[in-house]
Order: structure tokens, then C-alpha cells, then sequence
């Protein structure tokens, strides 16, 4: 072989890969930076300031003053004065200049988001693309669908468990682990899932768990390369607990009768965030309905393959579904 053509060999070869990694990369996603804008905020020209975010922002700006910025200690609080108050608070500049320091740049959010985004389109091909903006929300919330394509992502949501800012006895330590970087396009999956699956039918915990299930789910098919103990909110050691004894989890569940009562605070732990279920077993983490009533919708759609997302989503007889799903787990020995 000679040199020549060992060089064309290996020019083509990279020029293939290149190629083919630029066929694989998903189109750019709408990443808008709220933050930055309101951070930005011209103390000389507030109206003029304001005007201009409601023009860049129009459906997220009214969302923000009614929901975030407002201070429901002052009942006749104006837009003008919520945003000014807000954006110039010294609280909020700092825990700005914290996220700043966090995410120097949303590269690898944005190629993460951009996938999402694509697989939702592929999966929802009627339904309008994606759209993300980032925003400081003082802790209220870490992704939420605002409407039917535009998610909100609070960035001070991921700075880390153990920033300063994180009150423990606000946010205990089995949320606090999830307030990372690496859980950004989870939550802003569940906040897609949520948004497209909506409330469940009836108050009933079997409602709450087939409810939950099918958000787990749709964000499963959003998010497939996300580990599945991210998407549950466990540690691994926690979601290999639930697989190795799910039958006797879902015995228990049968044996307490439990399916069929309104959810209440004695046994709300099972379809609500909590560090553990411990009416199940001790070990039992919270949730731990929730992990079942997604065994459930996964059982359901393996027996009924050419059921689509919509369909999954539009099936809102909990009680049916259970029963064409045939769950029954395996013991483990």
C-alpha cells in the first residue's frame, strides 16, 4: 500500500465519520435565556425594558410576574413593581451569580434538550415543537410545562446537593440529590410527560399509580439513554431493590388493599414524593406506586404493541388497563 493511498484512505474515512455524526446530531433547539435578559433589566428605561420582554417572552413574561416574581404578601402589587422587584433583589442577583458560576455555558443542556426535543417530534409529530426558557425562579420550581410547547427550566434548581442555598428543612436529602446538573433533561422530560398525560381520572390510588406510570413511561420513550433510577428519582442501589422484589411488593400492595382509597396522608407516600414507603416494607422507597403503575402501562404495551403514545395517553379507565396488562410479576429467587 502506498502512502498516497493510505492518505486518501484515511482522508475518506474521516470524512465519513464526520458525515454521519453530522447526520446524527439533532437540529438546534430554542433555548431562550430569560435569566440573562432580566438580569439585564435597564433601571433608566424599566418600561421600555419591560415592553421588550414581553415581546421576546409573551407567553412566558405573564407566567413569570403572576407565578414567580409576585410577592403574595402585597395584594395590590403591580407587573412593574413584581419585576423590578425581583430582578433587583439582592438575593436573587446573588443566587444569579451562583448559577453563572455553575453554567458557564448550557452546551451539553442544549445537545441533550435538542434530543429531546427532536424525539418528542418524532413521537408527537401534530403537536407543536419544543421550546425551552431558562429563568431564576428563587427555588420555586425546576422544569415546568408553561403551556402546550414552551417549558420553563429553573436553573437554580440544579446547583448542586449541597449549595448553600438549600434549606434542608425545605429540602430534605432525597431531593436535594436530585437538584444536579446531570438531572436537567429529566425534569424537564417529566415536565413534558406531565403536561401531555395530565391529572389522573379519579382520586384513587390505583388512579395516581396508572397516572404516574404512564408519565414515567412517555418520558421513558423521550429520554431512552437516561438511567431508569434518574427517572424515578432513586440511587441505583434503590431502583435494583424494586426489580428484585417487585412481587412481594406488589403482593403487599394486594394484601393492604390499598388499590382502591383516595389517596390520604396515611398512604399518600406510595404516588407522592417521600424518603421511603413504609407501609409496603422499610426499605420500600417513596413512590414506590408510582414505580408499579409504570411496570403496569410497560406490561400493557407489551401486550398491545401497536398502541401509539396518544392512545396510551387517551386511555383514562385505570381499572381496564390494569387488567388487559395481565401484571403479574415474577418471584425472584
Amino acid at each position: 500500500m502506498t502512502l498516497t493511498f493510505l492518505k486518501r484512505s484515511l482522508f475518506a474515512t474521516t470524512l465519513f465519520l464526520l458525515l454521519f455524526a453530522c447526520a446524527e446530531e439533532p437540529p438546534p433547539v430554542t433555548l431562550l435565556r430569560f435569566d440573562q435578559d432580566l438580569m439585564a433589566l435597564d433601571t433608566t428605561q424599566v418600561e421600555a425594558s419591560m415592553k421588550e420582554l414581553a415581546r421576546k417572552y409573551p407567553d412566558f413574561l405573564p407566567f413569570f410576574l403572576t407565578e414567580i416574581a409576585h410577592d403574595p404578601t402585597r395584594s395590590n402589587e403591580t407587573p412593574r413593581e413584581a419585576l423590578i422587584g425581583f430582578a433587583f433583589s439582592p438575593q436573587i442577583r446573588r443566587l444569579y451569580d451562583s448559577c453563572r458560576a455553575a453554567f458557564p455555558d448550557l452546551y451539553e443542556e442544549e445537545r441533550a434538550l435538542a434530543r429531546l426535543a427532536q424525539r418528542y417530534q418524532q413521537l408527537f409529530p401534530r403537536r407543536s415543537p419544543l421550546r425551552f426558557v431558562v429563568a431564576i425562579t428563587e427555588f420555586v420550581g425546576d422544569a415546568y410545562a408553561v403551556n402546550d410547547s414552551l417549558v420553563m427550566i429553573g436553573l437554580d434548581m440544579f446547583l448542586g446537593e449541597n449549595f448553600s442555598g438549600y434549606d434542608p428543612q425545605y429540602f430534605p436529602h432525597y431531593l436535594r440529590r436530585q437538584f444536579r446538573r446531570e438531572y436537567l433533561p429529566v425534569k424537564v422530560g417529566l415536565a413534558v410527560a406531565s403536561r401531555l398525560v395530565g391529572p389522573p381520572p379519579q382520586e384513587r390510588i390505583l388512579d395516581y399509580m396508572i397516572n404516574n406510570g404512564k408519565i414515567l413511561y412517555v418520558l421513558d420513550q423521550l429520554l431512552p439513554d437516561e438511567p431508569e433510577y434518574r427517572k424515578m428519582g432513586y440511587t441505583e442501589e434503590q431502583l435494583a431493590g424494586c426489580y428484585a422484589n417487585e412481587a412481594e411488593v406488589w403482593a403487599r400492595l394486594l394484601e393492604l388493599k390499598v388499590l382502591y382509597e383516595p389517596v390520604s396522608v396515611r398512604n399518600q407516600k406510595l404516588v407522592m414524593p417521600s424518603p421511603a414507603t413504609e407501609m409496603v416494607f422499610r426499605e420500600a422507597p417513596g413512590e414506590i406506586g408510582n414505580w408499579v403503575g409504570w411496570q403496569i402501562v410497560k406490561a400493557y404495551m407489551r401486550r398491545n404493541p401497536k398502541t401509539s403514545l396518544e392512545e396510551l395517553i387517551n386511555f383514562r379507565d385505570s381499572q381496564r388497563l390494569l387488567e388487559l396488562s395481565r401484571y403479574k410479576p415474577k418471584r425472584t429467587d
